[in-house]
């Protein structure tokens, strides 16, 4: 398997995406999304210790975007800008346990109209139909698998596989756009089989399946050794080798059932930090890589040149790339566009958001001073983290695992940031309602299960 450096080798550092034809919609499409999945845990991109050959062959026949940023670390919001191409702050879900309002229009609903036949299988509760992404789908199972307090979290990548290609196989002669979310990778980090045979360190009690246990690492209450966090990344890598094996035998059936003309987009919605920055298993609070640099693969018979593509591209550049390869107009209110134009330009500005503190994010505006907000370019990023006071500046070209932070060094560059951000904040209207479903029990269980509130 060639590895991120191996692929810039060979490749180059751009790879030119050739424009689709206009004309009547045409080609089948399968979207992949990987829950809570970091970059570079993946062996295309880098990572030595890492069995993804599914994913890494589609890499290697595709094209791989270095840097995919997400634009907030939460499943419900990242999903809903990646279905829009709006900010969150546009479709107005913060985080899970959100109404996607119904004048929020997905490239789902223009493809059905256009003819196409849409299925969606998702793994994980966050993404019920109730929350309103399922407009545009034919088909949207959500058919979790219950827990025994009668509680419906999520269902392993197996058995979302085995609805995805049954819908596969009933299809008739229209084009089909399939999503697929793998939710695996997510906490609770419990493999199943041989990819769980990780060692748990000798006298550790601490259970990588324990809601309480994960808290506790959390808040700092409990020792939490370098021989611990080797095991829950361990466990984390097995998830997704897991999925990687269900990656294998989706791509095999789609191919069968629409190979002749078919795009293949793999991505995730936003990563996990193992400890890093001293922040334990979690995403939300902060907008360090490890939450927000997500895989992006394109594969396709047509107009997807293979290579390394660098620079900053977006979540949201995923609709209008869908749209143009079929040959779909780009809708105006999409903040994204097509990489079928040749990707981001290397002085792209990238802004993303934090999904929580929690307690502060329910009110009926949006304009809370508390998240963090981030932005990026190829060469810097800033995070302003007011709910701790800080300003952070990194620049990524020495320092990606952002560990110096250099604002005093740098206040041009600050300044220049922060009327970035500003500009950014003056697009939006504060003053809207959103619809918070997290006041109902059932709902709130369920995300509790998920470790999402204490």
């Amino acid at each position: 398997m060639r590895s991120l450096a191996v692929l810039i080798g060979i490749l180059g550092i751009g790879a030119i995406l050739a424009c689709s034809g206009g004309g009547e919609p045409r080609g089948n499409v399968i979207l992949i999304t990987l829950d809570t999945t970091r970059a570079d845990r993946i062996g295309a991109y880098g990572h030595p210790g890492s069995m993804t050959p599914a994913i890494d062959r589609l890499a290697i026949e595709g094209a791989l975007y270095t840097d995919c940023i997400a634009p907030v670390p939460t499943t419900l919001a990242a999903h809903t800008s990646i279905l829009s191409s709006l900010a969150p702050r546009e479709h107005h879900v913060p985080r899970n346990g959100f109404l996607v309002p119904e004048d929020v229009y997905t490239f789902p609903e223009e493809l059905q109209k256009s003819g196409y036949r849409t299925g969606a299988f998702i793994g994980a509760f966050p993404l019920h139909g109730q929350f309103g992404l399922g407009r545009g789908f034919g088909t949207y199972d959500d058919e979790l698998d219950e827990t025994p307090d009668g509680g419906e979290v999520e269902r392993r990548a197996d058995r979302v596989t085995d609805r995805a290609l049954a819908w596969l196989a009933g299809g008739g002669d229209a084009p089909f756009f399939l999503w697929v979310h793998y939710f695996d990778v997510h906490w609770p980090y419990d493999p199943p089989g041989s990819w769980g045979e990780a060692r748990r360190p000798p006298g550790s009690a601490l259970d990588p399946t324990n809601v309480e246990t994960l808290h506790d690492i959390r808040f700092g209450r409990v020792p939490f050794e370098a021989d611990d966090r080797a095991y829950w990344e361990a466990q984390y890598d097995g998830e997704l080798s897991f999925v990687d094996t269900q990656i294998r035998r989706l791509l095999a059936g789609v191919r069968e059932a629409g190979g002749d003309d078919l795009l293949v987009v793999l991505t995730s919605d936003h990563g996990e930090s193992f400890g890093d920055h001293r922040y334990y298993f979690d995403h939300g609070d902060f907008l360090y890589d490890d939450a927000i640099r997500v895989p992006l693969i394109l594969q396709g018979t047509r107009d997807v040149t293979p290579g390394v593509v660098n620079g900053p591209v977006e979540l949201i550049d995923i609709a209008p790339t869908i749209h143009d390869w079929v040959g779909l107009r780009i809708p105006r209110r999409y903040r994204g566009r097509s990489l079928l134009e040749g990707g981001r330009q290397d002085d792209a500005v990238v802004i993303s958001e934090a999904s929580k503190p929690w307690n502060v994010e329910v009110a009926a505006e949006w304009q809370n001073q508390y998240k963090a907000k981030s932005v990026r370019t190829t060469e810097w990023k800033y995070q302003l983290v007011p709910f701790m006071g800080r300003k952070e500046l990194y620049n990524l070209t020495v320092d990606p695992a952002e560990n110096d932070n250099v604002a005093r060094r740098h206040p041009d560059v600050v300044a220049r940031m922060e009327r970035e951000l500003e500009e950014w904040t003056k697009q939006f209207d504060p003053g809207f309602q959103m619809g918070d479903l997290t006041e109902r029990d059932e709902v709130r269980d369920n995300l509790k299960k998920h470790g999402y509130f204490k």
